[in-house]
């Protein structure tokens, strides 16, 4: 098995268009699924032997719930809830039925014994889907353990603050719906589920014409919470972009598994264009990880998605660069090529970042096609990170564009400054 890179993740811009977004707020729909704190169990006086039988006791715990899980045994992980009938209890099974729904193939995990806290347990865990994933996933949970007569029982599970929970212990009460591209796992409604899997059904088979090591099938997480949305990428989801893509990589270079997490704020504000175009823009994210090694220039890579992403949004060019022309009119605009900083910076609007950047690869699509554009991707793509990757596109250019990298800025800030005028 390839040893796993870090992951990687690439986030679509926002669409804070009027003619992209909805109406600002929620869905009406009653929050499904949460995960309750904690409980901590009884244990004796902490200290070295006790952390250790209880790490103990866990680890055995784990290995008979994961046996059960992958050969969908429910009355064998129920022996190993220490109360079933009550909320926490009830939201390991609804955990254990998302599981299953999800299908797993392989369950693994690695528990370390408490340092400070007996109480509470960090668990690292390592899964593969089936269909999706070609490489390991990491992610974490937290466990409380509780005394059931002679033995001991799980009281709860929940995501671990700061780190990735599997998708069944971020959203236990998810809902799947499969379709012949499309994973789609979340707690949105179900017309939502289905729409984005159409969505990926229609936008899937083009990219794997151009990329040839597109999966054949997607997973797409839709957290109806913010909760759900931070317990799924470690973080709390911004508002600022509409998906996340992110995913571990192979020795290669290569993503093994890319999974879409949508932001439920931007899903909420967002018309069925807007979601259509960010989806799409993430789809195209997961074609090129999984066919390019490596990382690309961010600009270009953002650039690119956004090229896809809006090529399914019928609306007028003009309309959907007017917060870029604005922000050149008041000299905000980038002068520059975005780099990652620039992307992830605090200040300024990051939707003018990625407008620019789709600017530049606009500007390459109209003046060389869409083959030479696919050529440059795969000539700036490098696995040793983005400045490399800026280096090989910069060496790149003059032969895929017929420009070199000051004469493709140059033109790009003309198209730029033009749309102020």
């Amino acid at each position: 098995m390839p040893a796993l890179r870090p992951t990687r993740r690439s986030a679509a811009a926002a669409l804070g268009l009027a003619l992209l977004t909805g109406c600002t707020g929620g869905t009406g729909s009653q929050p499904v699924g949460t995960t309750p704190a904690p409980t901590p169990p009884p244990t004796t006086a902490g200290g070295a032997e006790d952390a250790s039988a209880l790490a103990m006791a866990l680890d055995d715990l784990l290995a008979r719930r994961d046996a059960a899980i992958l050969r969908g045994d429910r009355d064998a992980f129920r022996a190993t809830v220490a109360d079933p009938t009550g909320a926490p209890g009830r939201a390991q099974l609804a955990a254990f039925d998302a599981a299953r729904a999800l299908r797993p193939v392989r369950l693994a995990h690695d528990v370390a014994a408490p340092v400070d806290d007996p109480s509470a347990l960090d668990v690292g865990l390592r899964y593969r889907l089936d269909g999706l994933d070609r490489g390991d996933r990491t992610a974490s949970a937290r466990y409380a353990l509780a005394r059931t007569g002679d033995s001991w029982r799980v009281a709860s599970q929940a995501p671990v603050p700061g780190s990735q929970a599997p998708p069944w212990v971020a959203m236990p009460g998810l809902v799947v719906r499969r379709t012949a591209h499309a994973v789609v796992a979340g707690t949105l409604p179900p017309g939502d589920l289905a729409t984005a899997a159409r969505t990926v059904d229609e936008g899937l088979p083009a990219l794997a014409r151009r990329w040839a090591r597109t999966p054949a099938l997607v997973l797409v997480l839709a957290p109806a919470t913010a909760a759900q949305g931070e317990a799924l990428l470690g973080a709390a989801p911004t508002g600022e972009v509409g998906a996340s893509t992110d995913g571990p990589t192979g020795q290669d270079g290569r993503s093994t598994g890319d999974r879409v997490v949508l932001d439920p704020s931007a899903h909420a504000r967002l018309t069925p264009t807007g979601r259509a175009v960010v989806l799409t823009h993430e789809l195209a994210h997961v074609a090129v990880r999984a066919t390019l090694p490596g990382d690309l220039p961010v600009w270009l890579a953002e650039g690119y998605a956004d090229h896809v992403g809006y090529a399914r949004a019928d609306v007028p060019a003009a309309a959907l660069l007017a917060p870029l022309a604005a922000a050149v009119r008041a000299g905000d605009a980038p002068r520059d090529l975005p780099d990652a900083r620039a992307f992830a910076a605090a200040t300024g609007s990051v939707e003018v970042t990625y407008l620019a950047a789709w600017q530049a690869v606009e500007l390459i699509a109209e003046g060389s096609g869409e083959t030479a554009l696919d050529r440059l991707l795969t000539a700036c793509a490098s696995t040793d990170g983005e400045q490399a990757a800026e280096r090989a596109c910069a060496a790149a250019l003059p032969a895929v564009v017929g420009l070199d990298r000051d004469a493709l800025t140059r033109q790009w800030r003309r198209r730029l400054d033009d749309l102020a005028r």
